[in-house]
């Protein structure tokens, strides 16, 4: 409480001082006005500078003596540019010769000149003759008069580069049109001709189509009825395969019966004769019945090999007839590719695939005839032998037998046991015959499976043809050529624009600003804030006097004088913030713009008074250092992203980045919480200028003395003076010189000479520091291949050498002082040291000071007898 007491006191004095003082008056309203000055004429002077692009004068001199051909007719590139221009008040644009041009561009009378070569139009055109040449435009640029000029003149250059692209594309696009449209009339005839031709071949291949479909189903009627035929002979096989266990019974009895017919041989004989007799009946009834069976059977598979085969001819005619349709419609529409023609190659294809399997199926049926007459043939041979066997019995029985029936016994039993294996190998080959039927069967049923399979193929093939022939029918009266003669039918200027421009961009600004005035007024602002921050600083003085306060504390001198330079502050932001408005800059919140202002001007009379204050002429050099950084740094007028890659670390550590970013939401519009964020921001910079100011600065009271005493030798520099004692006395000396007075002198003696033995040299050193560092890295950055990053670095370096160089010189000084004070302190006599001692205790922190101040006369009495310690409780608080 005392101290803000104490604090309000000072501020009201100095209120009263500057308002009692009419000079005073007058400077410190200019103090609050001037600043605003550098913002208004910065942000007025950049209103709308890209508006008055029409001053800048920009020669053209056309050289071209046009071309002409078939493509684009007659065409001089450089006379539509320079009437196109004519139009164009983007730029000053200034017509004459070449020479005259490029000796203007040279003076300074012109910003850029641009020449258009005599050949242009030719070599602009030489494309569409097959003898390419770049066309070239010469652009001639001053860019010494002004660093900003060459960049629009850049963009006018590239205007009248699409200019001219986008007049040759209209020429071309012209011309071409004129010949499509000249083209439609024998296009539209053509496709009449071209479409009768289609239907005829379409119309062909469908009868085609449909005489194959009513091959195949004569095909799979032949095949029913060979499957019919060879079932039979399957019945027949199977019946006679039945039959042979009956003969073998029979040969089997015959032979028991052999034992009894040696008894009654005329019975037997009889017998013999009667079952030789209807056994070679039988087996001549099996071979007949066998040899119809596969002899239909045989003819069946000849017939359906025959059909496949014609059915075979009859696809191949119709594979050649599609793609003859095929290279007709190629010719015709001189196109490779389509809907029409991709359906008729992948029929064409199916085509080709049951071509394949009808040539494998009258394979399979060759193989298949070939097997039937192989195992018909064993069957006969096998028949006939069995015949021929018991034919030859009968006969022996007829001449031999019977007058040598003994003998005929005999011969007898070995004919039964030749005929009972005749019979019983008979059994394999029926049953052989038989598989050969099955296979038949199946090889049938396959062929009959692939000619379905067929017959669905050349269905949809004829599906699609007719679908294509309808196409072909509406095509002249189809919805796109309606489109393509409207097209055509356009004019050809329409078309030629159209092509030359094809896309339209449309702008949607977010957060828009009115102009580029408005867009810059935070940065100008901030740097108005900042600069009035400096010239308060370099105009009131930092130190209070205590004329009429009375004793206060380092801390309520600070803040004293605090509230005096804040006051001043919101002033000036105030007055720059209003003014701004005034000017009519655009602003979607002006309560919120003038409160960031006064709040940023606030922190940033924190930041620099602090850094004044703690460190006198060399925080006013950081602060002029910080101004410096922050212009590139702070994104203030080119995005953060264009600048080098060490500001933009920087970016984020200086105040101007969230001073400007704040003032940009209330003009373009506000962004959930950002404006509350910068600002938060910004009170972090006020809390590290606080420390600063209030802790930071006690302890450097005795260098900033140093500083004012030897600026104040040279009677030329500005050094803070008053007549209060402000050094951080040290009660360490003083005790060791009241306790130790000869020892301690004589130590102290001897450092201080010491050090002043080599005090000159030290000196030197620093010299050759400070001037030495800087002039190294100079010659390194003219020397070396440096990047501008590279080069900014050096910068810093350079920074950094001559801060760490000054800083030795100020350690070294420092040293110096310190001794010489102390030789000081230790020459004083003990009534001296107490006075001295007394003489510091004013700038002791609240009650303390004045305790010591009450109890002076108790302190002489302490130190009357020459060496005696003072009281403890006066030197409490060590050094102060």
């Amino acid at each position: 409480m005392v101290l803000v007491k104490k604090a309000f006191q000072i501020f009201k004095r100095d209120i009263l001082r500057l308002l009692k003082n009419p000079v005073a008056l007058v400077i410190t309203i200019g103090i609050c006005v001037i600043p605003s000055l550098y913002a208004w004429y910065n942000i007025v002077a950049n209103w709308d500078p890209y508006g008055n692009t029409a001053n800048i004068n920009v020669a053209v001199a056309n050289n071209d003596q046009g071309t002409s051909n078939e493509y684009v007719g007659e065409l001089n590139a450089g006379d539509e540019t320079v009437s196109k221009l004519k139009e164009n008040d983007q730029l000053g644009w200034v017509f004459t010769d070449a020479d005259a041009a490029v000796e203007g561009v040279k003076s300074g009378e012109y910003y850029a000149a641009i020449v258009i070569p005599d050949d242009f139009s030719a070599n602009l055109t030489s494309m569409l003759t097959g003898t390419f040449t770049q066309p070239q435009l010469e652009y001639y640029c001053n860019e010494k008069k002004n660093a900003i000029a060459p960049k629009v003149t850049d963009t006018g250059a590239q205007t009248v580069e699409e200019q001219i692209n986008e007049t040759f594309v209209a020429t071309v696009s012209e011309t071409l049109v004129e010949k499509i449209q000249n083209a439609a009339g024998d296009l539209d005839a053509q496709g009449a001709e071209t479409q009768g031709g289609i239907l005829e071949n379409v119309q062909r291949s469908n009868r085609a189509l449909q005489d194959v479909r009513d091959a195949l189903a004569g095909m799979q009627k032949t095949i029913a009825t060979s499957k019919e035929a060879g079932a039979k002979a399957d019945e027949t096989l199977a019946a006679l395969s039945g039959q042979i266990p009956s003969l073998v019974n029979a040969l089997d009895k015959g032979d028991a019966l052999l034992a009894s017919a040696r008894t009654s041989s005329r019975n037997f004989a009889s017998s013999l004769n009667t079952t030789l007799s209807h056994g070679l009946t039988q087996m001549g009834k099996v071979s007949s019945n066998a040899n119809v069976a596969v002899g239909k059977l045989s003819g069946a598979i000849s017939a359906a090999g025959g059909k496949v085969d014609g059915a075979l001819a009859d696809v191949q005619m119709v594979i050649n007839d599609v793609n003859g349709i095929i290279i007709d419609i190629r010719e015709i529409t001189g196109i490779d590719s389509g809907l029409i023609l991709s359906a008729l190659e992948e029929q064409l294809a199916e085509l080709q695939t049951l071509k394949d399997a009808l040539q494998d199926q009258s394979t399979d049926i060759q193989n298949s005839a070939g097997a039937i007459a192989g195992a018909v043939s064993s069957l006969d041979s096998a028949t006939q032998q069995g015949i021929s066997a018991m034919e030859g019995v009968q006969q022996d029985m007829a001449s031999t037998v019977l007058p040598q029936l003994s003998q005929g016994m005999d011969s007898f039993s070995e004919v039964s046991g030749d005929l009972t294996g005749v019979v019983t190998s008979l059994e394999p080959t029926i049953a052989q015959a038989r598989g050969v039927l099955a296979q038949l069967t199946t090889t049938l049923g396959q062929a009959s499976s692939t000619m379905s399979q067929a017959d669905s193929s050349l269905e949809k093939l004829q599906g699609t043809l007719s679908t294509a022939a309808n196409d072909v029918a509406a095509l002249r009266a189809s919805e796109s050529l309606d489109k393509l003669d409207e097209i055509l039918g356009a004019s050809s200027a329409d078309l030629a624009d159209l092509m030359s421009s094809p896309v339209t961009l449309t702008t949607k600004a977010v957060y828009p600003v009115s102009n580029y005035g408005s867009g810059v007024a935070p940065f100008y602002t901030n740097l108005a804030l900042w600069v009035g921050g400096c010239v308060l600083i370099a105009i009131i003085k930092l130190e209070v006097d205590g004329e009429g306060i009375g004793a206060f504390t380092a801390t309520e001198g600070y803040f004293g004088r605090w509230l005096l330079l804040v006051v001043l502050g919101f002033a000036q932001a105030f007055i720059v913030c209003c003014g701004d408005l005034v000017l009519g800059m655009q602003c979607l919140r002006p309560e919120l713009f003038v409160l960031a202002g006064i709040f940023t001007s606030f922190v940033y009379v924190n930041i620099i008074y602090a850094l004044a204050s703690a460190f006198k002429h060399i925080g006013k050099a950081l602060v002029v250092i910080l101004v410096i950084v922050q212009i590139p740094g702070s994104s203030g007028m080119y995005p953060i992203e264009m600048m080098p890659e060490f500001f933009q670390h920087l970016h984020p550590l200086l105040p101007f980045t969230y001073g400007i970013s704040a003032m940009r939401e209330t003009i373009g519009g506000m962004y959930g919480m950002d404006y509350a964020i910068n600002l938060g921001v910004l009170a972090v910079f006020l809390a590290v200028a606080l420390f600063i100011g209030v802790k930071l600065r006690t302890l450097m009271l005795n260098l900033n003395l140093l500083f004012d005493k030897e600026l104040e030798r040279t009677g030329v520099m500005i050094c803070e003076k008053d007549d209060r004692p402000r050094e951080r006395f040290s009660l360490r000396w003083a005790l060791r010189a009241m306790l130790d007075t000869a020892g301690y002198r004589e130590d102290l003696i001897l450092r201080a000479a010491r050090f002043e033995e080599r005090y000159p040299k030290l000196i030197k050193a620093g010299f050759m520091l400070v001037f030495g560092l800087p002039v190294v890295l100079f010659i390194l950055t003219a020397t070396l291949d440096l990047e501008i990053e590279g080069k900014i670095i050096m910068l810093v370096l350079w920074i950094a050498s001559v801060i760490l160089a000054d800083t030795y010189m100020i350690v070294v000084e420092y040293i110096r002082e310190s001794m010489q004070f102390q030789l000081r302190i230790a020459e004083l006599p003990d009534d001296a040291l107490v006075n001295e001692i007394r003489s510091h205790t004013t700038v002791l922190p609240g009650s303390l000071a004045v305790k010591v101040a009450h109890d002076g006369a108790d302190e002489d009495k302490d130190v009357a007898g020459g060496h005696s310690a003072p009281s403890a409780k006066h030197m409490k608080g060590g050094d102060q």
